[in-house]
């Protein structure tokens, strides 16, 4: 558990380097993203079995040993990330620097996106991790790859540029289906909220919690009919509410606070709307755990974004900074407390190192045979 508080102190150390509020220098916000960034990288990458997922995706690499591309073509999983570990098994058969791979294809892009678009750097840190979406990202690896992805979607819709947000959902659909649920959600950019649209959000909302069972059952006939609601264990059982009221809580506040928060009208909109799909999903979640996976596609922007722009609205109207410092900061704490104490995704205990050694070697390999592959993914994902 101590890895994790140490964490969440180099994160906050973005108080100084940054500034409280107004960011001191680009130079220092950008040394700041890229410390944060290599942190969270070399953590998730040398990990050991850690999160629930951990096995199954060393698995899945061992699986490659006996694929072929032709065979991957075909397979039942996403063929982008199954390509990009295949390229990596031509190199190593050892599964640890896929998680290198993975962690490369999440936190560096996912740097880059905070850099861009928080107010507040290190609240935007200090969020994704009392928020869990580290601990998310450390099982969800496939789908969170895809969230990175759909956050820079989401600017594009903000800047009207529909081709644009049309062609990155497809890109985050090769590392994971459910991406495609973001293409409709183009339209938040031109819905805005009051209290008509909390009262048409929340009817629906009641509609399909009441009715969730028959939508689900009519749903799985024909997408992901594994999850057959009659024998999947994943939609048999619920999960707390308390990750419902997390997220619930982070929507009544920008609800609340919509007409105070300064950025654009685009932004704002698609922010809140982002923050009510958190809280959707969960709430969903609570009778199918598989449904809250949907929710990760919107956990980024609403927390590493929609957060800091609510401090700074805040900050600005009250006598103390340092108080809101104080209250969101204990708030930050004790979910922080919360997620750990239940071991969220079964990130306890931290087991490191892997065999160190045999990774390095690896990532030796893979710098002098096959760097190429990341450069070009980013290249496709940042360009302007």
């Amino acid at each position: 558990m101590t890895v994790y508080w140490i964490l969440l102190l180099i994160a906050a150390a973005g108080i100084p380097i940054c500034g409280f509020t107004d960011k001191k220098s680009d130079k220092r916000c950008t040394a700041y993203c890229i410390m944060a960034c290599v942190v969270l990288t070399v953590v998730s990458s040398i990990r050991f079995s850690v999160g629930y997922d951990y096995n199954l995706y060393a698995g899945f690499y061992y699986d490659l040993n006996f694929m072929d591309m032709a065979d991957i073509s075909v397979a039942n999983r996403e063929q982008g990330f199954l390509m990009l570990l295949k390229l990596l098994n031509t190199v190593t058969e050892y599964y640890g620097p896929a998680f290198v791979l993975i962690s490369l294809l999440i936190y560096p892009p996912l740097a880059v996106y905070i850099r861009k678009n928080s107010p507040c750097l290190w609240l935007s840190f200090v969020a994704f991790l009392a928020f869990g979406l580290f601990f998310n990202s450390m099982n969800f690896m496939r789908q969170f790859i895809a969230a990175v992805i759909c956050a820079f979607a989401f600017c594009y819709a903000e800047k009207g540029s529909f081709p644009r947000f049309a062609l990155t959902v497809i890109l985050a659909c090769a590392f994971h289906r459910s991406a495609l649920l973001v293409l409709p959600c183009w339209c938040f950019v031109f819905v805005g909220w009051n209290y008509l649209t909390l009262a048409a959000a929340s009817a629906g909302t009641l509609f399909i919690y009441l009715f969730s069972e028959n939508i689900l059952r009519f749903a799985t006939q024909y997408v992901y009919t594994d999850y057959d609601i009659s024998r999947s264990k994943d939609l048999l059982s619920g999960l707390s509410p308390f990750y419902t009221v997390m997220f619930g809580v982070l929507f009544a506040a920008a609800f609340l606070l919509r007409n105070r928060i300064k950025c654009g009208e685009r932004k704002k909109n698609i922010l809140i709307w982002c923050s009510f799909a958190s809280f959707f999903f969960e709430l969903i979640g609570t009778k199918y755990a598989v449904i809250s996976r949907f929710g990760l596609l919107f956990f980024i922007p609403s927390v590493t974004v929609l957060l800091p722009e609510m401090f700074i609205s805040v900050s600005e109207s009250v006598k103390s900074k340092r108080v809101a410092a104080v209250v969101i900061g204990v708030f930050m704490c004790l979910n922080y407390s919360a997620l750990l104490y239940n071991n969220y995704n079964g990130v306890l205990a931290y087991n490191n190192p892997i065999d160190l050694k045999e990774l390095k070697g690896c990532i030796w390999k893979i710098i002098t045979k096959e760097s190429f592959i990341i450069l070009l993914f980013g290249k496709i994902l940042f360009c302007a």
